[in-house]
């Protein structure tokens, strides 16, 4: 995000970088609060600890959580991404909609609890992502173990095989039907920051079939 954020300044454009990330500001202090209750290990993220824990306590809190993130993340989207470009700003989103309803999903679907709990929360970020203006995303997948790797590279807490593969298949398709551009796809197992970089910045310039 960075090299590109720096390129598109190169051509003259107004760029801010963000992310819009799940469990945040006061869904996160709810998930920390539990966890230093009632889970003692602190190897994992606090969520995963809650769903593999204490799954019953989770799921009673569950909506409680949901409308909180649905308020975390609708102040940050209007601080970080609407109002900027309001003022014409481009926004390099981490993450963004498409990844928060994935997780939504995973966790409804790891609690045992039925798709119509996520009804609302889902239309409610549709909503969101609509008035934030048209998006491109660019989705960069890499396999299973590269993604292991890299997570243990950047200092990231354990997290689940199962959670990983979600993102190269629940998110992948929810990617490819919200981007309001043809999506951008790219393998990134064999490529580093910097190839990477160059490949998007290419695809960018003379979008190419895949």
């Amino acid at each position: 995000m960075k090299l590109l954020a720096s390129e598109l300044r190169k051509k003259g454009l107004k760029i801010k970088t963000t992310f819009l990330k799940t469990n945040h500001l006061l869904a996160r202090l709810l998930t920390l609060i539990l966890a230093y209750i009632l889970i003692s290990k602190n190897d994992v993220y606090p969520v995963r600890a809650l769903i593999e824990d204490k799954p019953m306590i989770f799921k009673r809190l569950f909506k409680l959580w949901l409308v909180l993130d649905l308020f975390s993340i609708s102040l940050r989207f209007l601080s970080t991404i609407f109002l900027p470009v309001k003022m014409g700003y481009i926004i390099l989103v981490e993450e963004y909609i498409p990844a928060t309803i994935s997780d939504y999903i995973y966790l409804n679907k790891a609690i045992g609890l039925p798709r119509e709990t996520l009804s609302f929360a889902v239309r409610f970020m549709l909503r969101l992502m609509h008035v934030g203006n048209p998006t491109q995303v660019i989705f960069l997948d890499a396999r299973l173990e590269t993604l292991d790797l890299r997570w243990k590279s950047r200092g990231s807490l354990d997290e689940k095989p199962d959670y990983l593969q979600m993102q190269r298949t629940t998110l992948l398709s929810l990617s490819r039907m919200l981007s309001s551009h043809r999506m951008l796809y790219m393998d990134t197992t064999n490529r580093n920051i910097r190839e990477t970089h160059n490949l998007i910045v290419n695809r960018l310039a003379k979008p190419s079939t895949e």
